[in-house]
């Protein structure tokens, strides 16, 4: 799959270190490396949205849009957020413009 990141990803993504940065490393080269959003561990549809998955990250949760291209698939990762930030209100009313 091709693989898009939005500013607010790649600035939770700068601010790691260690163990938690190589592991959303290799769940970015897993989602590269998938050919369906099943392939994808811990990857999972939000209820309540079309085209939103969170994909679990140790205590992290990363959430994506997924767009299907006539070319491909394309992911775009849009946040990096803590548990529990996760289901803030904020993040969700942000996710559900973005599933428009």
């Amino acid at each position: 799959m091709n693989v898009e990141y939005s500013k607010a990803f790649t600035k939770a993504v700068k601010k790691l270190s260690g163990k938690l940065l190589e592991s959303v490393k290799k769940t970015i080269i897993e989602v590269k490396e998938a050919e369906t959003i099943e392939d994808i561990t811990d990857c999972k549809k939000l209820s309540g949205f079309d085209d939103i998955y969170r994909v679990r990250i140790g205590d992290l949760r990363a959430f994506f849009l997924f767009h299907i291209h006539i070319e491909g698939d394309t992911v775009i990762f849009e946040y990096l957020v803590s548990r529990g930030q996760a289901y803030d209100k904020k993040i969700m009313n942000n996710l559900k413009k973005l599933d428009s």
